[in-house]
């Protein structure tokens, strides 16, 4: 339903963020447009990033991400729809209409998707995203475009212009939408969290998902990035909704117009009057009293206002006045009294019995409507008049210069544009769609299937990374990697061979140019002579981090080990160019820990 008028009103850019994720908070509607839509568009990015890793065939994968980036545009555009309905319309906000109207403008949406995301590029490539804290109207292009005014082609001009004085919130309120940074570091941080209570409650083996589910590995990162995205979109279409409608409160005073359009026409002019001057500033929950002079003079009294309260004299005060009036003085007594402002409640107290005064000497009317169009005539409510060229103050303007050529052309190509636009149909309002059908129910259900959705592309890409792990296994397995075989029999086991013998392969690799190949023996060798004194437990399942941290020796041994290891990942594993030089470091610092302890001691 539409929100209360005293909510429309202008509102900074932390404001209008707060209430666009607010109002995402309270209803599942916009969810149930913008999240299929935002699945659709991870999993084919995703589809998308592992055709180009793999070298395959990209035009299918690319046909798909385009697909899911339009449909994108059109769930934006219904989102929008249906958010303002939800602000401004009287009605209940429907999904099938809002998702009528996006398709009635698919092309028009289509093409302001293209014009913002060309907008973008300009910005990042041509001012290194600086722009952005500039420029940012074009952030209301989807619900400017379900407008139905102006040009497409045309959609910077149009949200500037339909935004008006919100257009310079615009940039701040996309710096606020940097927040979904926050949401991305919750999402990892869960799942860290989801991950220990698994290993730490339940038992569970989750070493795989825990490597998986690390900011180092790329996957991961492209995962998190992605789901925020998508979980962000009922966001946008919220913020881009909200700022149009608060370019039109600043434009247009909706506001108090909301106000004056909620008054009923009664057949007590003078109550109606007062009710109308009190709406427009002093109105507050009546609280039952009595005698309305008595208590004004009382609160005079006691903040020592000097406030002339005749108005209130009158023996009979109608029954709809004297609400009007205790509301007033109930005002003022709360911030004279909790506030302990005497000074803003004594001018409260004095503006309101001036406007009381003076409505009850204007003659009757019997419609509210006029009465609200005589206070918005009030020259406080004007806009400023130009000045007469009669006027001696005003100075002749200059003389402009001669426009050059290319100013002439594009004054004609723009005349020409507006001429073409002008002389095109115009299109229909959209009609809103007041019948009384379950559009929550619908909306609910639509959320669950995008949830669901959602799961199952996280889970399609778990399961992606699963079988690209048993593939590269079972190549391992092919290529002499590590077999269900018994340690000494196993050819890459640590354990098959001594650590001199390991150390003298590593050795011979080296002189024929196979420095990965030798890092990789000399560590083995590492392994072998640090199981044989009792400072680790091989075992061919375990990480060489997980040596690490079960490492039974002495500090200065586990400081070299750690440092080996770290050499060995980002040679072996990283596939970092490795020359002489760099196994030569790698001898260097292997070398105390493969010397086997003195005879009858252990190693510390």
């Amino acid at each position: 339903m539409a929100v209360d008028a005293l909510e429309l009103r202008p509102r900074n850019a932390v404001a209008l963020f707060d209430a666009a994720v607010r109002l995402c908070a309270t209803t599942t509607g916009v969810w149930a447009l913008t999240l299929p839509a935002g699945a659709l568009l991870v999993a084919t990015l995703f589809s998308l990033v592992e055709a180009i890793t793999r070298h395959q065939p990209l035009m299918i994968p690319v046909a798909l991400w385009t697909a899911a980036w339009l449909f994108r545009a059109l769930s934006q555009g219904a989102a929008c729809h249906y958010v303002e309905q939800q602000v401004l319309g009287t009605t209940a906000p429907s999904l099938r209409a809002s998702a009528l109207a996006a398709l009635k403008r698919a092309p028009a949406l289509v093409l302001a998707s293209a014009v913002m995301a060309v907008i973008n590029a300009a910005l990042w490539v041509f001012t290194l995203g600086i722009g952005f804290l500039f420029v940012g109207a074009h952030a209301a292009g989807y619900a400017t475009t379900m407008r139905g005014q102006g040009s497409v082609l045309g959609l910077y001009g149009t949200c500037t212009r339909l935004l008006g004085p919100t257009r310079h919130l615009a940039p701040w309120v996309r710096v606020c939408g940097s927040s979904q940074l926050v949401l991305a570091v919750n999402l990892h941080l869960t799942s860290q969290l989801l991950l220990s209570l698994g290993r730490g409650l339940f038992g569970f083996d989750v070493t795989f998902l825990e490597r998986f589910a690390s900011m180092d590995n790329p996957t991961w990162v492209a995962t998190v990035a992605a789901v925020t995205f998508a979980l962000f979109e009922p966001v946008r279409a919220a913020t881009s909704t909200l700022m149009l409608i608060d370019g039109r409160v600043r434009q247009e005073g909706l506001d108090l117009i909301a106000q004056v359009e909620q008054l009923p026409a009664r057949k007590k002019p003078r109550g109606v009057a007062l009710a109308l001057a009190l709406a427009l500033g002093f109105a507050f929950p009546a609280r039952a009293e009595s005698s309305l002079e008595r208590r004004a003079a009382r609160l005079a009294d006691q903040c020592h206002m000097h406030v002339d309260l005749r108005p209130l004299e009158r023996e009979e005060i109608a029954s709809d006045e004297q609400s009007s009036l205790s509301r007033l003085i109930t005002r003022v007594e709360r911030r004279a009294y909790e506030g302990e402002d005497c000074d803003g409640a004594e001018a409260d107290l004095r503006e309101g019995l001036r406007l009381y005064a003076e409505l009850q000497a204007q003659p009757t009317v019997n419609d509210p409507q006029v009465t609200a169009k005589q206070i918005l005539s009030r020259r406080e409510f004007q806009t400023a008049p130009e000045p007469s060229a009669d006027d001696p103050t005003v100075e002749e303007p200059e003389a402009p210069d001669e426009p050059g050529w290319f100013a002439k052309l594009w004054k004609a190509f723009w005349e020409w544009l507006l001429k073409r636009r002008e002389d095109e149909p115009r299109n229909d309002p959209v009609p809103i769609d007041t019948s009384s059908s379950p559009a929550m129910a619908g909306a609910n259900a639509v959320m669950i299937g995008a949830l669901v959705l959602v799961a199952a592309v996280l889970l399609f890409i778990l399961i992606r990374s699963f079988k690209r792990k048993t593939t590269e296994q079972t190549e391992l397995d092919e290529t002499g990697g590590l077999t269900q075989q018994p340690l000494d029999q196993d050819t890459m086991s640590a354990l098959s061979r001594p650590p001199e013998t390991w150390a003298g392969l590593a050795d011979e690799l080296a002189a024929r140019g196979e420095y990965r190949e030798a890092i990789r023996h000399l560590y083995l060798a590492l392994l072998s002579r640090l199981h044989r004194d009792g400072v680790i437990d091989y075992d061919p399942t375990l990480s060489n981090w997980e040596y690490l941290f079960a490492f039974k020796g002495g500090s200065s041994l586990k400081a070299g080990f750690r440092e080996l290891t770290s050499r060995f990942d980002f040679a072996w594993y990283g596939n970092l160019g490795v020359d002489a030089l760099a196994y030569a470091m790698f001898r260097k610092v292997a070398e105390p820990l493969l010397v086997p302890p003195a005879e009858g001691a252990a190693r510390a």
